[in-house]
């Protein structure tokens, strides 16, 4: 090949070479441009967001340290009112096992109570039953007896006050007249 011919190629890729720099030293000049404008925009909205947020942060800051102070003020209180609320817890278990310990011996008490009374109401019933039958039979047999008494003295003295007969011998028909009487 040619020397000029090989000039001319040479000539050719270093002028391809060179609008091949140029054209990426105007696309990082574009980018260059991009970016700046970029930042600008960047720049702007992060002083909106300054002007916007500071005082939110500031206020936040504020409500922080309020907290912080408040509950570094109340940490006592609180572990005191812990520690009281556990004491309190522990005192009230402790008498509520004794009033369910109570409960139960008074139930108890109650039910032993209950079952002498039964008991005793039972036992009464049977002493009444048994006075019952003894006052009965005590009774009943002197009350027959007096019935029997107060029969015969009733019957002597209808006898006694019916009129004598003429006859002095009593007839059959007499003796079949107070024996209808009497029965």
């Amino acid at each position: 090949m040619d020397m000029q011919h090989l000039d001319t190629i040479l000539i050719v890729m270093v002028a391809v070479y060179g609008v091949s720099v140029l054209l990426h030293i105007s696309v990082l000049a574009g980018l260059a441009l991009g970016m700046n404008k970029a930042v600008k925009q960047a720049k702007q909205y992060a002083e909106q967001m300054e002007v916007k947020v500071l005082p939110v942060l500031a206020s936040t800051r504020e409500v922080l340290e309020q907290t912080k102070a408040l509950v570094t003020r109340l940490e006592p209180k609180l572990d005191a009112a812990a520690t009281d609320l556990s004491d309190i817890t522990r005192m009230v278990r402790e008498e509520t096992a004794r009033i369910s310990a109570s409960a139960d011996e008074i139930t108890q008490r109650f039910r032993h109570q209950a079952e002498r009374v039964a008991q005793m109401t039972e036992n009464a019933v049977d002493g009444v039953e048994k006075a019952t039958s003894l006052i009965n039979s005590a009774v009943a047999g002197p009350v027959r007896q007096a019935s029997g008494f107060i029969a015969a003295a009733r019957a002597i003295v209808s006898t006694l006050r019916q009129p004598r007969p003429h006859s002095s011998h009593p007839t059959d028909e007499d003796y079949q007249r107070e024996r209808q009487q009497y029965v």
